[in-house]
């Protein structure tokens, strides 16, 4: 699953200004207090708080860890709640709400009412230095997740960012999503121009020197992973190729974004794309990830029916070149404690971008736990397919027996026999060679352990342990790598706990590729302030690095340049903070979560602020550069 943090400064900075003397806690409470006295006697506030007690209290007060807490879900505009129970992330739980009583339920949680007759209201004061329709000529720096297809992260060619200078890193420029209360879809990123998806499912392409909008295409859903750029033979952008939350994958012009084609995904219900999209030639390679494993905490749920899947479409035009399912289809097994059918094997998502080995000709992706019984050999395991085809060419698992859904964090009916670890592979798998030139497949895992194996047939060279790991992590996606050094982002939150082993490392860590020997050890100290959300130092985050430095962002909203020799921080600012209304739009950093920062060219890039999990929410993306020129 995914997975996690803290405020140096307050996540309702904007009133903490005014307040300085008073905590996030008290200032909700004066909020709800004033709030519920102005509307004591509004019979859709009372209705709403009824009906919130009954479809969603359970989960959103704190028994469901991945669920957005109550505080969370406060700051979100209340279009937005009604959108998740009509038709996205909690569709099954609107599904006994009539439409007015949906309505309800926003305006007791937001003390805002759902407008009718919404229109985009988003007004952008800036301008972009490039002319409206102008050609976009310059090459891709930074594609896709791991900036190439082996998913390293790593850029060998940074030559102006080093040791020396990192330290005069200041913002050059931020942008606030619209409606947004979490930024984690991780930035493509040429001279020109920079693009990224958002939570309302709008496509950007910004301005690079200052962030303003070009043009904008708006996707059905939450567009979560990175985009994926197809190029010219010159390396200029053409195409623009991405997931969303509905299951869909697109494809829009670059220059103008235009849509291209759009092709649904999977039909399950609860479908969704979270892992960014990555090509081959003529082949985008889509991985399909669920929200069942939340549904399935509901007593009265069927649990489960969806299966994993890499699907394989034409970039051309959009049709379905091959599909590969990680389960076979799941049939009825037992009643539940409840009597509530039950169904497997299922699950074994596939949370992250996939990794092509374009020598071999296959296409490595890492799945995630069954949601049911039986647990089956695909799940937590590293999967190698023909690009061609979609033939499993074979398998490597990391955990056997991993059966586990929400209902196992609350000791519900539908959890399964097997009741966990939760062991996903939520961090891409590497592709890269060691020091002595040899191809090495290096992939982090929630349990907190980091494996090398054969890409030629996935045989096991060497493991390690990076941190305790846990159902939260453990390693969630922070790894990359050069031939010299494996840095892996460890999270390790203390509510881990029962599936944690040994001492926690929250921090970062080198290893040595070919032996898996570490090198350093950075473990973070905890800098949090009292809040009413979660607050952690640990590195969920994915982490980027070059030949001198690695950047990382932690669930406490703090970027950091480390040194790649030894570990020791060499520059860090909070994200966690008030960024003003540079582009018209209130921004406020939070949690640094998933998509971590990446480096092009002297400049970082970031996304911070993350709603779930009782995370600190936040809607900017963040670019710094040396001096901010």
């Amino acid at each position: 699953m995914q997975p996690k943090t803290k405020s140096r400064l307050a996540p309702l900075i904007l009133l903490a200004r005014s307040l300085l003397s008073l905590t996030l806690a008290q200032l909700f409470l004066l909020s709800q207090s004033a709030f519920a006295q102005d509307v004591a006697s509004d019979g859709d506030f009372e209705e709403g708080q009824s009906q919130y007690q009954l479809a969603c209290a359970e989960c959103h007060e704190g028994a469901l860890l991945e669920a957005p807490q109550r505080t969370a879900l406060a700051l979100f505009p209340p279009e937005r709640i009604v959108q998740s129970l009509e038709s996205g992330i909690m569709a099954t739980a609107g599904m006994a709400l009539t439409r007015d009583e949906k309505r309800q339920v926003a305006y007791y949680l937001t003390g805002r009412r759902y407008d009718e007759n919404q229109t985009d209201t988003a007004s952008f004061s800036c301008e972009p230095g490039l002319s409206p329709g102008a050609k976009l000529t310059r090459a891709l720096a930074w594609n896709g997740w791991g900036g190439e297809v082996g998913n390293t992260r790593y850029r060998a060619n940074e030559t102006t960012l080093t040791k020396d200078n990192v330290g005069q890193l200041q913002l050059k420029w931020a942008f606030a999503f619209p409606n947004a209360t979490r930024s984690r879809a991780q930035p493509v990123v040429t001279p020109e121009v920079v693009f990224t998806g958002s939570q309302d499912g709008t496509i950007y392409a910004l301005d690079s020197d200052n962030g303003c909008p070009l043009w904008t295409f708006n996707a059905d859903g939450e567009v979560r992973g990175s985009l994926f750029v197809d190029t010219d033979d010159e390396g200029v952008p053409e195409t623009i190729l991405f997931g969303d939350f509905t299951a869909h994958a697109y494809a829009v012009n670059a220059q103008t974004g235009e849509l291209l084609w759009k092709t649904k995904v999977h039909d399950h219900e609860a479908a969704i794309v979270t892992g960014s999209v990555i090509a081959h030639e003529d082949t985008l390679i889509v991985p399909l990830s669920s929200l069942e494993v939340i549904l399935a905490s509901r007593t009265d749920y069927q649990c489960c029916t969806f299966r994993g899947a890499l699907v394989a479409l034409s970039i051309s035009t959009g049709e379905e070149l091959w599909r590969t399912h990680t389960t076979d289809r799941p049939r009825p097994t037992i009643l539940s404690s409840a009597g509530t059918q039950q169904y497997g094997p299922s699950g074994a998502p596939i949370w992250a971008s996939p990794t092509i080995d374009a020598e071999r000709n296959l296409v490595y992706a890492g799945t995630g736990e069954n949601y049911s019984s039986p647990a089956n050999e695909y799940s937590d395991a590293v999967l190698a397919m023909d690009l061609d085809s979609g033939e499993l060419i074979w398998s490597a698992q990391l955990t056997r027996d991993d059966a586990w859904n929400g209902a196992c964090s609350r000791n519900a009916p539908n959890c399964p026999e097997e009741d966990g670890p939760d062991y996903d592979i939520g961090a891409s798998p590497i592709l890269t060679q060691d020091e002595n030139g040899r191809d090495i497949i290096m992939v982090g895992q929630k349990s907190g352990m980091v494996y090398a194996l054969n890409p030629d047939n996935g045989g096991l060279i060497w493991e390690q342990r990076a941190g305790s790991g846990g159902t939260m992590g453990g390693i969630h996606y922070g790894m990359s790598a050069n031939a010299e050094k494996l840095f892996v982002g460890v999270s390790d939150l203390p509510t881990n706990n029962p599936y944690n082993v040994g001492p926690s490392h929250p921090g970062i860590h080198a290893f040595r590729p070919s032996t898996g020997d570490i090198l350093w050890r950075r473990d973070l100290s905890n800098q949090c302030e009292e809040s009413r959300f979660l607050c952690w130092h640990g590195i969920s985050a994915a982490v980027s690095s070059t030949d001198e430095l690695v950047f990382a962002g932690s669930l406490d909203g703090i970027l950091r340049a480390f040194d790649a020799d030894n570990g020791d921080i060499l520059w860090e600012t909070t994200t966690l903070q008030d960024f003003g209304a540079p582009n018209g739009i209130e921004a406020r950093g939070g949690a640094i979560e998933a998509d971590g920062p990446i480096v092009v060219n002297g400049k970082v890039y970031v996304t911070s602020g993350y709603d779930k999990w009782n995370e600190a929410p936040g809607n900017v993306l963040l670019v710094y550069s040396l001096n901010g020129e």
